[in-house]
């Protein structure tokens, strides 16, 4: 079944269009990641699918209904869909209470309140700290509690607003966790923001890309503003003071320019020293994934590189390594 559908989707404000989806569709089930830069409409497109924001224009269904943007439907859909947003609040008093308020709104029986509060607790690892003061936890808690009490109300749609963009890396781990035992219960989809592509690709099969508000066609994160220069009839592609490629013929001064990850061409040492098409760069980060290896090769901006494991293998590069990269153009797709 189709979870969300949307066509000719728009939120303007003051003039401006700050989300545009000619079309839109999230299948029920499993886990999808919102991917972009800040401005990208990530959070935008997220309320709207909470109901908590009317859209400027066109059609939104949910569970192959339409959804009429007034009080009197909004209510129900409300009940089913969560928002976790990404600096939640709890209220002054403890974690206990703060999980079991939604359940409360929803006029459960008291047993079933404890019962689904101490569930959903110990499913995000915070079933001692029941009894403490939401306002005195750290970041990552209280971003665990915010979870477990969306858990409890048992919606099935969970959004999760940059989860793990304000916590250590030990909440971020336990919170990666709880999103993949979400998942896998079948209980709840899952519809999250992130920044982090290596994160979306490790707990996602479905990953959608927006930038300028819409819908990037090209399904990967090198996604960069490039102003436009000529030497002789070739045009180049500059980002910043280092990184260069070439460019097929454009009468724009600025173009936006997706690179794929997968067909950049990486060597341990220039191929051609003259050839003005390679950029020196640093291996600073690496990360494995299903099929692959994704390098973070700093450019003078950082640059994604993902490497079959077998070339990976061949190259065997680590971090630190001084490395250069080409973008051919079959790598490239202006946007």
């Amino acid at each position: 079944m189709t979870l969300y559908a949307a066509r000719k989707l728009q939120k303007v404000y003051d003039g401006r269009t700050v989300l545009d989806l000619p079309e839109l569709s999230i299948a029920d089930g499993g886990m999808v990641a919102l991917l972009g830069p800040n401005g990208a409409g990530k959070t935008t497109l997220l309320h709207i699918l909470a109901f908590l924001l009317r859209p400027s224009s066109g059609q939104l269904r949910f569970k192959d209904q339409p959804v009429a943007f007034h009080a009197g439907s909004l209510h129900q859909l409300r009940r089913q869909v969560v928002l976790v947003e990404q600096q939640p609040i709890l209220f002054s008093t403890s974690v206990a209470k703060n999980v079991a308020f939604g359940l409360k709104l929803r006029g459960l029986k008291r047993h079933d309140i404890n019962r689904r509060v101490d569930e959903s607790l110990s499913m995000v690892g915070m079933r001692a700290f029941a009894g403490a003061n939401g306002r005195h936890l750290s970041g990552g808690e209280t971003q665990r509690v915010a979870i477990a009490r969306a858990i409890a109300c048992r919606p099935q749609v969970i959004l999760l607003d940059e989860p793990t963009s304000n916590v250590d890396i030990e909440n971020r781990m336990a919170i990666e966790t709880i999103m993949g035992d979400i998942r896998d219960a079948g209980r709840s989809s899952i519809i999250f923001c992130t920044h982090d592509v290596s994160q979306a690709a490790r707990l996602t099969d479905m990953r959608l890309h927006l930038a300028g508000g819409r819908l990037n066609g090209a399904d990967y994160e090198n996604t960069f503003h490039a102003a436009v220069h000529r030497e002789g009839a070739q045009c180049w592609g500059r980002i910043g003071r280092r990184f260069r490629f070439p460019l097929p013929s454009t009468s724009e001064a600025v173009v936006r320019v997706a690179v794929n990850p997968r067909l950049i061409e990486i060597a341990a040492e220039s191929p051609s020293p003259d050839n003005q098409a390679y950029n020196r760069g640093r291996v600073i980060r690496m990360d494995e994934e299903m099929d692959g290896v994704r390098l973070m090769v700093d450019v003078g901006l950082p640059l994604a590189v993902i490497l079959s494991c077998q070339a990976y293998r061949a190259a065997d590069f680590r971090i630190g390594d001084t490395v250069f990269v080409r973008c051919p153009s079959e790598a490239l797709s202006l946007l």
